[in-house]
């Protein structure tokens, strides 16, 4: 009985308290909002979403996950620069968070893509360098953080710190192909190409069809003057990509080296075919024709293919300095006619 007295003495208070019984704390309706925009979110009603979490962080501004959730919204929608703020909302309200510093990280690449200018370019990068060494402490063990902060000090020309991570990526899941190509890569930029070669292998061994990766190994034997291998790579790069006429005129310039001067021709032509507004493969026809012109200077018919090639790359692309040279040179003097 005395418990039945207790329950009716309750209800008559709130019955007295009337409508202030129902007063929700700002922490607490701000966790509500939050929960119903993640609803909101499940049903792909982001608009909505967006308007809950705009009344979540009014109703409390030191909820950082309402931030971080803001972030995520404008960073699907393309508006990275709306994304920076709210991410950095999320890290400033919760400092030891790493998924919002991750995010602002990736946010800042995404700044850097789709700036103008080298400074702007340069400010992102080091921003973003700067939150992923925040996010990479807070969970060293991650490997996309590794792998995205190399990426950024390669974009920054260092390196030394690119390599660095790079490698803690790979220690981390050393069956990453991306992670091998990109050490590749750093180690290509360092010049040491033996390293290189190893990585990209090694990254081919994870995954074959990499026409990409192709490119770069056989650059590098290129640069190793190992020309032969370079020719096997990009012929399988070439029935990899077969539309990209990139391996083609790799393998001309490789056939010219060689002095295989019919195979080098077909290379180019075989680039032209893919790709009629290639300067590099106009520009490597127009060589191969005018190395054949200067063994036999009486075949003017070989100079004049050359010239029309080169004019075509120039017209293509004009930063050729030094095809502009060449064409200068052997290109006939016409004398004017006398009136």
């Amino acid at each position: 009985m005395p418990h039945r007295t207790s329950l009716t003495i309750c209800g008559l208070l709130l019955a007295l308290a009337g409508p202030g019984c129902q007063f929700v704390l700002p922490k607490e309706r701000a966790i509500n909002h939050y929960v119903l925009s993640q609803l909101l979110l499940d049903q792909e009603r982001y608009d909505e979403a967006l308007r809950e979490l705009t009344n979540a962080v009014k109703a409390d501004p030191s909820l950082s996950v309402a931030h971080a959730a803001i972030g995520d919204i404008h960073r699907k929608r393309g508006s990275y620069e709306l994304a920076r703020r709210s991410y950095e909302d999320a890290c400033r309200t919760n400092p030891y968070a790493f998924r919002p510093h991750y995010n602002l990280g990736v946010t800042y690449q995404m700044l850097a893509e789709a700036a103008k200018t080298i400074e702007t370019i340069e400010d992102c990068l080091r921003s973003a360098v700067q939150v992923y060494l925040r996010a990479v402490t807070l969970e060293p063990q991650d490997f996309d953080t590794n792998l995205n902060l190399s990426a950024c000090y390669f974009q920054l020309g260092k390196y030394e710190m690119a390599e660095h991570y790079c490698t803690a990526a790979i220690a981390i899941n050393p069956r990453s192909p991306q992670a091998h190509s990109n050490l590749g890569i750093i180690y290509d930029s360092q010049n040491k190409l033996y390293e290189a070669v190893r990585e990209y292998n090694t990254s081919l061994e994870l995954d074959l069809n990499q026409p990409k990766l192709l490119l770069n190994l056989g650059s590098t034997y290129v640069r190793q003057g190992r020309l032969k291998p370079a020719i096997r790579v990009f012929t399988t790069a070439a029935q990899q990509d077969p539309l990209s006429s990139a391996p083609w005129e790799q393998m001309g310039a490789c056939y010219f080296h060689l002095r295989d001067f019919p195979k080098a021709m077909e290379a180019y032509n075989k680039a032209l075919e893919l790709d009629r507004n290639s300067p590099e493969a106009h520009r490597g026809l127009g060589v191969v024709y005018m190395a054949q012109y200067v063994m036999d200077n009486g075949k003017t018919d070989l100079r004049d293919k050359a010239l029309e090639q080169w004019n075509r790359s120039l017209e293509l692309d004009s930063n050729q300095d030094d095809l502009i040279k060449l064409v200068r040179k052997y290109s006939p003097q016409y004398a004017p006619p006398e009136l």
